[in-house]
């Protein structure tokens, strides 16, 4: 088992140091091509900077976009895990996903609610209901990551989120990055601004490969090759309640 003082590395990108952060997420930074064998790297088991290429740490293999180190007892063969993950820096898979399970919850809350009380739907206007479904999705989302390890959409899609340690998400873990996303990248569903925190959430992730909430809070997500035909049905429930006027 690697030591703890092992497990802390640097690294230099942009010309400055950067880090702590632990082996797993290092590999995944390098898979992600955020960085690349020639990234200096450094812990404090290592007399001094060295190229990640160079290190028996990395194999050859992760520097040619495989990723069977992360979780090679999971599967059976080499290709059956390159089947389960793919690239990272999809932002448009990462908002549909989201999107998909917060359309789905939207349509379950107004259901439950429509048999308690009929009235409040009725006289609530549409965007009211999206933006109070928005807000008890932070709480109901991350209970259900913490329980199954994953939401519905995002399983439909083929995308999971971990712990940089490559374990499932605790479930203050899971609220904390809830939090995040609702704020900086959805902008609590509120028009206009929901446009802007999405652009701006867009290119911190294709500039980086990672969000800057994964970043922060410690999780990062995996995804899995995903058919057209599951794009264009995830993608129809939120389009369908837009076209009936549920969002306007």
């Amino acid at each position: 088992m690697e030591s703890n003082k092992e497990n802390v590395w640097f690294f230099i990108k942009d010309s400055e140091q950067q880090g702590p952060v632990c082996l797993f997420e290092l590999k995944k930074l390098i898979e992600q091509r955020v960085l690349s064998g020639d990234t200096f790297v450094w812990n404090k088991s290592m007399s001094s900077w060295q190229m990640a290429k160079n290190l028996a740490t990395f194999s050859e293999s992760i520097f040619e976009s495989t990723r069977i180190h992360l979780f090679p007892d999971k599967f059976k063969t080499k290709e059956e895990y390159e089947e389960a993950t793919y690239p990272a820096g999809r932002p448009y898979v990462r908002y549909l996903a989201r999107l998909f399970d917060l359309s789905l919850f939207s349509i379950l809350f107004i259901l439950f609610v429509s048999i308690l009380s009929p009235s409040f739907v009725a006289e609530i206007s549409n965007l009211y209901i999206f933006i109070i479904s928005l807000f008890l999705w932070i709480i109901v989302e991350p209970a259900i990551i913490a329980i199954f390890g994953n939401t519905f959409g995002r399983a439909f899609l083929n995308t999971k989120i971990k712990s940089i340690h490559g374990d499932k998400v605790d479930f203050k873990t899971a609220l904390k990055r809830s939090i995040f996303v609702s704020a900086a990248g959805m902008g609590f569903g509120i028009p206009i601004l929901n446009f802007i925190c999405f652009i701006f959430s867009y290119r911190d992730l294709k500039g980086h490969g990672m969000s800057t909430w994964d970043l922060k809070i410690g999780t990062v997500t995996l995804y899995g090759k995903v058919s057209m035909s599951r794009l264009c049905i995830a993608g129809s429930l939120p389009m369908g309640m837009l076209a009936a006027g549920f969002y306007i």
